[in-house]
C-alpha cells in the first residue's frame, strides 16, 4: 500500500532518464530604429526577389534599403550577393563578418510574406544563422516593409518571433550524454 520506491522509480523507467531542460533565453521586441547604427551580433536583413535586380551588370540592389546598407558596407553586400548567387527565394542566405560597424555580421535572409508559415519560416531562419554564430543578439530588418499590410504587422511580428523560438528550440530528449 505505502510502496515509496515504486513512485520513486517511475520518473526514470527503463535504462532512460530525462534530460535536464535548459530552455533558451529569448527577449523579442519590436522596435522602429535606423538599422545602419544598431548595436549587436547580427542584423538579419530579409529580402525578396523583387528587392534584387537580376543580371544587373553593375550588380546593384534595386531595394533602397539594400542600397544603402551596401553603400555603408562598401559594396560587400552587393559583391557577395552576386558570388553567392542569392536571388532572394526563401531558404537561402548570405552571411558576412564587417568590421568598422556597430553590428558584427550582416545576413540576407530570402523570404517570401505569402502568409505566416512563410513569416514563421523567416524567423526560424534567422535563428539558424544565429546559432550557427552563436550569436547573443539579432535585428530583422525588413528590406521592403511594404511586403506586409498595416492591419497584419502585428501578426507578422508574431509569426516571425514564433519562428525565431521555434529555430532556437533543440530537440535533446533522445540524445544522450
Amino acid at each position: 500500500m505505502g510502496d515509496t520506491t515504486a513512485a520513486a522509480a517511475a520518473p526514470t523507467l527503463g535504462l532512460t532518464r530525462p534530460n535536464a531542460v535548459d530552455p533558451p533565453q529569448v527577449t523579442l521586441a519590436a522596435k522602429d530604429v535606423e538599422f545602419s547604427g544598431w548595436n549587436g551580433d547580427i542584423l538579419a536583413v530579409a529580402v525578396t526577389e523583387k528587392d534584387l535586380q537580376p543580371g544587373a551588370p553593375d550588380s546593384k540592389f534595386e531595394n533602397a534599403v539594400l542600397n544603402r546598407l551596401d553603400g555603408q558596407l562598401g559594396g560587400l553586400l552587393s559583391a557577395a550577393a552576386a558570388e553567392e548567387d542569392f536571388t532572394g527565394k526563401p531558404g537561402q542566405s548570405v552571411v558576412l563578418r564587417v568590421q568598422g560597424q556597430a553590428f558584427k555580421r550582416v545576413a540576407l535572409i530570402g523570404f517570401v510574406a505569402h502568409n505566416a508559415a512563410c513569416l514563421q519560416g523567416l524567423g526560424e531562419s534567422v535563428a539558424s544563422v544565429a546559432k550557427a554564430a552563436k550569436a547573443s543578439s539579432a535585428a530583422i530588418v525588413l528590406a521592403s516593409p511594404s511586403v506586409i499590410q498595416g492591419q497584419f504587422k502585428l501578426n507578422a511580428a508574431a509569426a516571425i518571433a514564433s519562428g525565431t523560438v521555434l529555430g532556437l528550440h533543440e530537440d535533446t530528449i533522445y540524445k544522450s550524454e
